[in-house]
This record gives structure tokens, C-alpha cells and sequence, in this order.
């Protein structure tokens, strides 16, 4: 089962980029939320749930239904990509956000990790433009953002 999952998700970035880049345009990385960060957040929802549900069951059911909503969230609505020419960054939740920065646009780029973000393995890359209507872009909670 766990097989095929994957090879739905695989299946599902295909179809994503291939909508979005361009015929003569590659993928170079593809990458989203980090694993680990999504399963520390499941982890420590259900033990706030069940925590809270020795108090008031209706609390704990509710917390676990919202920390469920936000894990497969975090699993399913942030994709983002490095191209030959550009990054591209899609949100698709209820809508489709596309934020796509040419390589040349690109200021500088930081990364950022706390003590907490090195310890869980992931961490934060802001990639700063200049002369762009697109804002500074944060990809938060990145696996090994190096």
C-alpha cells in the first residue's frame, strides 16, 4: 500500500510540472515540506489530543482533527522546483498559486537554520529578487536547505 501511495504522489508531481514548465524547460530538483517536520507535527498532535481528551474528549477530538487537516496540507499543497532556468513554487490548495523567479532575478539567497531546525534536519531558504513584483520567498521547513 505505502508502495503505491508513493507512486501516486510521484505520479501527481509529473502531471504538476509538466503543466507548468515550459516544452524546452527541465526539472533539475523537485522538493517540498520535509518529511520529518510533517511526522514531528502528527506526532505531537496526537499527544496534545489525547492529553487534552483526559479533560474534555470534544477538545481532543478537535485538536486531532485539526492537526490531521494540517499535516496532509503540508503534504499536499506545497511543491516546489528547480528548473535549468528558473524556480518555481506552486500552492495548490483550494486554488493554484504559481510564483516562478528567473535565475537572473535572483539577488541572493539565505538560509537560515535554529538550533531546533538543525537538530530536526530541515530549515528555512529566502531567495531575494531586485527589480521584480514578486517579494522576498521563504520555503520554510526545507530537508537539508544546504
Amino acid at each position: 500500500m505505502r508502495i503505491c501511495s508513493i507512486l501516486n504522489i510521484v505520479a501527481d508531481m509529473n502531471n504538476l510540472w509538466k503543466n507548468i514548465i515550459a516544452p524546452d524547460e527541465t526539472v533539475q530538483k523537485e522538493f517540498t515540506v520535509s518529511l520529518r517536520f510533517r511526522q514531528i507535527i502528527l506526532v505531537g498532535v496526537v499527544i496534545l489530543a489525547i492529553i487534552l481528551s483526559t479533560q474534555n474528549i470534544l477538545v481532543g477530538i478537535v485538536i486531532l482533527l485539526l492537526g490531521i487537516f494540517y499535516w496532509w496540507y503540508m503534504s499536499t499543497a506545497k511543491h516546489y522546483a528547480f528548473t535549468n532556468k528558473r524556480v518555481v513554487l506552486v500552492e495548490s490548495f483550494i486554488t493554484k498559486d504559481v510564483v516562478s523567479i528567473d535565475y537572473n532575478q535572483i539577488t541572493d539567497i539565505e538560509i537560515d537554520q535554529n538550533i531546533f531546525d538543525a537538530m530536526g534536519g530541515w530549515g528555512t531558504i529566502t531567495i531575494n529578487t531586485a527589480g521584480t513584483h514578486v517579494p522576498e520567498i521563504k520555503l520554510q521547513f526545507i530537508d537539508s536547505p544546504q
